[in-house]
């Protein structure tokens, strides 16, 4: 089961503090995933088209992070911690 997103977007914030010089959304993900223990079965769930359920609701932490401040993208695509 993927977590909810409180549990999701507090692994997304404790992720870029311990890597302070940011990393791609894709990085965030795995490490995220790992740190919960999400399963593989759970991270094949298809959301839409070739996307993941859990791609999808991680993308969405990183959007209402932004919106309060909490993280910026770099033009690189580099996420990190403000």
């Amino acid at each position: 089961m993927i977590p909810n997103s409180e549990t999701l977007g507090n692994a997304l914030i404790e992720v870029l503090r311990a890597n302070p010089a940011g990393l791609k959304s894709k990085q965030i993900d795995n490490i995220v995933a790992n740190n919960l223990k999400i399963t593989d079965e759970d991270l094949k769930i298809i959301r839409t088209g070739n996307r993941s359920e859990f791609s999808y609701r991680m993308a969405w932490e990183r959007t209402h992070a932004k919106s309060k401040g909490k993280i910026s993208r770099l033009p690189d695509g580099v996420w990190r911690i403000v």
